[in-house]
């Protein structure tokens, strides 16, 4: 990739090329978003119109496809960053279970349709099965975020399979150029080798990273410098995949190595603020690139049997989908919905054709073939996404008629466990639900405020309406799954009466409870539920303000805030009992 980035300052056709890019892409995201159509096709689009198979505006695709190939490394950046151990481990089920059997039954069924059916080569097919086994990740994120739904259970089936084939991704990434170089009876030895030196490698660059990243991130802070940690943040993004490219493995590997790093500091929130630019603009370029291959010759000539192997495409990877999420215990409609949201082709199976093909494994007729088939079902899933949602709903009201809001929230939330769950939405609950949003833990919000409810739900929060003194509405939210219950209101009748019913019939679960002040909680004490008094968390943050104004360090002043906090506010026991 490096011989390819020439000096384009140097060339005027080249800059203008840029330019016109530039130009397009800020027009192309201004006028989707307002026509509400996702921004991902009209990249699609005027890469067709602006390259070589359109009006011809672009020549120097080699450049442009170099820089755009960037955008692919900060995607699997941030893909890394989103992925904590924690959460990991908390998705364990869906993300290995549901989302291996998904990746390796579609990929069985299409090598098999490819090369039975359409006497495609065994390696071709085994690439094109592979490849299109993956949904795209940029296009079904933006859907799952614009309809509010990465809270709902289709929206996390669709996070789980997703994550797995992002992991996915770099084996294929190291798979295509061994499937060049071997025959499939000869290939397992050479991946075996592969896979034990990309291990070691990746050790190496993970223990590495987790000795140098921490504290190199740490003394940036302290400079205070936005220039120094956002070029520290680019060096470790570009040096991590430059490293891994020149070790034989992948610019996309050592990306998303980095990613996963960085998501294991305190930083990874500033990290993820000062990429998101540039992974957007990056790779909408890369999307225009992909765009730019498009033949459109080719698609007008061959439309008919574009369609039918799009719809072919979609009817198999949908009903994969649907099946598994039957069997894993996934209410109808969200299977149903998440087999609609993910039947479609991916960016990365574009990656990987395209290589495939450079590499001599798959013809140019086939990836002019499958890349319209992949750009055509990337289009028409946010029609499929709404046909989900009707369909769903009217599936539901006709099979359902007598559901339950308890029933509802149990089918709902039956595949949550280990999460939080916040009794009470009002301001202090919902800043709990935020700030465990940005540190990646599932929660469950519950509020007797139908008018709270159905305007945060709306929002995206996953909040449900229920009275939690019902010791079934507590069942149906998971409360004895719960890793934690916060009761973030006052009603102290209520609050007394939702503690007795914890404590008798989840007395693992630990409590943690929002309250004025101690002194007017005295017989909460000794119950082992964890007391926040307001009062001493504001003396907390108005002494912490007035320490930093007068020099002290904000690290050390939160070490005094600990230090207060690790006594079990024995101090302001204290002033209780005096007064």
């Amino acid at each position: 990739m490096t011989d390819t980035i020439t000096y384009i300052g140097s060339n005027p056709s080249s800059l203008s090329e840029v330019l016109i890019l530039l130009f397009t892409a800020v027009a192309t995201v201004t006028i989707f978003f307002k026509i509400k159509v996702s921004p991902i096709l009209g990249y699609f689009v005027a890469g067709a119109l602006l390259g070589i198979n359109g009006f011809g505006f672009i020549h120097s695709v080699v450049i442009i496809e170099a820089i755009a190939e960037f955008g692919v490394v900060f995607l699997l950046f941030m893909i890394g960053l989103e992925l904590t151990v924690d959460r990991l481990m908390t998705m364990r089920s869906h993300v290995f279970g549901f989302g291996s059997l998904q990746f390796f039954i579609t990929s069985i069924v299409i090598i098999a349709l490819c090369h039975y059916l359409s006497d495609i080569g065994l390696k071709s097919s085994v690439i094109i099965g592979a490849s299109l086994s993956l949904s795209s990740t940029a296009l079904v994120l933006q859907v799952v975020q614009e309809h509010a739904l990465q809270n709902k259970q289709v929206g996390r089936l669709s996070i789980a399979i997703l994550l797995l084939q992002d992991f996915a991704v770099v084996p294929l990434l190291v798979l295509i150029p061994l499937i060049e170089s071997n025959s499939p009876q000869n290939i397992l030895f050479p991946i075996g080798q592969a896979l034990v030196k990309a291990t070691i490698v990746l050790i190496i660059i993970f223990m590495t990273g987790r000795l140098v990243l921490r504290p190199t991130f740490k003394f940036i802070a302290t400079t205070k410098s936005n220039e120094l940690f956002v070029a520290t943040t680019l060096l470790v993004i570009l040096g991590s995949a430059y490293l891994t490219e020149k070790l034989e493995l992948s610019l996309a590997m050592g990306a998303f190595v980095a990613g996963l790093l960085v998501a294991e500091t305190e930083y990874d929130q500033e990290v993820e603020h000062v990429v998101l630019p540039f992974k957007s603009l990056l790779l909408g370029l890369f999307f225009m690139t992909i765009g730019m291959s498009i033949d459109i010759v080719f698609l007008i000539d061959k439309i008919w049997l574009i369609l039918s192997l799009t719809t072919a495409l979609i009817v198999v990877k949908s009903v994969i989908i649907m099946v598994l999420g039957y069997i894993f215990g996934f209410r109808n409609g969200s299977a149903i919905h998440g087999g609609l949201l993910l039947a479609q082709g991916s960016e990365f199976a574009l990656i990987l054709i395209n290589l495939a093909t450079k590499k001599g494994i798959t013809s140019e007729y086939s990836q002019s073939l499958i890349t319209a088939i992949i750009t055509t079902s990337m289009g028409i899933t946010p029609v499929l996404s709404y046909l989900g949602m009707i369909v769903v709903k009217k599936m539901e009201s006709r099979n359902n008629p007598p559901l339950n809001r308890q029933n509802s929230i149990e089918l709902e939330t039956m595949d949550v466990d280990n999460h939080v769950v916040i009794i009470g939405f009002g301001k202090a609950g919902k800043m709990v639900a935020k700030m465990l949003t940005v540190g990646k833990i599932n929660y469950i919000a519950i509020d007797k405020d139908e008018e709270i409810v159905k305007k945060y739900q709306e929002k995206g929060f996953s909040l449900y309406y229920g009275d939690v003194r019902k010791l079934s509405i507590l069942k149906a939210i998971g409360a004895g799954r719960a890793k934690l219950v916060v009761i973030a209101f006052e009603n102290k009748h209520s609050v007394k009466q939702i503690i007795q019913i914890m404590k008798n019939n989840f007395p693992d679960v630990t409590i943690i409870l929002r309250v004025k002040d101690l002194k007017e909680n005295k017989e909460l004490k000794g119950t082992g539920v964890i007391l926040i008094p307001e009062n001493f968390e504001i003396g907390l943050q108005l002494g912490g303000a007035v320490l930093v104004s007068n020099g002290i360090s904000e690290y050390n002043v939160s070490l005094i805030k600990n230090r207060f906090r690790s006594c079990n506010y024995a101090m302001i026991k204290e002033e209780d009992t005096e007064d």
